[in-house]
């Protein structure tokens, strides 16, 4: 009676310690999504989490981002994360990757710009006279290629955009501030100094799986924001 007892119990506790084990089921942001990526190594963590499963695979990542840059330098990323658990104790593994941050933003913005575009503009109508009087992202070049593609995407739906080197000249000579953020004001006073009937500004906040791009489209004349787009990138 006593072996028979404890051969249930042993059942039951295998049972839970069954129950209580996953893993991620195929890597979480797989290499193949970053085809050009020069790959650095691994990285592996163990952490307490005190997240369900279904968030795990960003808490994994967080936690795998934290150590790479570490142990190699700020301007890395992670990707092909898998990770196990038993109970609440978490073992994650990544392969640190170099960020091309030019290369790979390009690629992520594909589809998401355009889905911004036509989201801010969509109760402006055709004709608008439309300035981009700042966007601001982590470097230069992505800052050029999100206003580059604004442009040639609302030209094709029909509006007026005002050429940024005009912008930059108005800028100028109004002693306006000529890169990064200002605020509303200061915007619609330029969009009125250029023409425009709507000014549009926006920035890139977050980092890794957390980045949103963000647009605001104001009208000079009233100054009410008249249309916003935020987009996971």
């Amino acid at each position: 009676m006593k072996k028979k007892i404890t051969i249930g119990v042993v059942f039951v506790l295998l049972l839970v310690l069954f129950l209580s084990c996953a893993s991620s089921k195929g890597a979480y942001r797989p290499l193949s999504d970053y085809p050009d990526a020069e790959v650095l190594g691994g990285v592996v963590v163990y952490f307490a989490s005190l997240s369900n499963k279904a968030n795990l695979n960003e808490e994994a990542y967080g936690f795998l981002l934290t150590e790479a840059r570490k142990k190699y330098s700020s301007d890395v990323d992670v990707c092909n994360i898998t990770w196990s658990t038993m109970g609440a104790n978490i073992d994650a593994r990544g392969m640190v990757i170099k960020r091309d941050i030019g290369r790979q933003t390009n690629r992520m913005l594909e589809g998401t710009l355009e889905k911004a575009a036509n989201e801010t503009l969509k109760n402006v109508p055709a004709r608008s006279r439309i300035a981009i009087v700042y966007i601001t992202a982590q470097d230069r070049s992505t800052t050029e290629y999100i206003a580059g593609e604004l442009e040639f995407i609302w030209v094709n739906a029909g509006y007026v955009i005002i050429d940024r080197s005009q912008l930059d000249r108005i800028r100028r000579e109004q002693n306006f501030q000529m890169s990064g953020e200002v605020d509303d004001v200061t915007a619609v006073s330029i969009g009125k100094f250029i023409g425009a009937n709507i000014i549009v500004t926006g920035r890139v906040d977050g980092e890794g799986n957390l980045r949103r791009l963000r647009l605001r489209a104001l009208d000079t004349q009233t100054a009410q924001v008249v249309g916003v787009s935020s987009e996971r990138l």
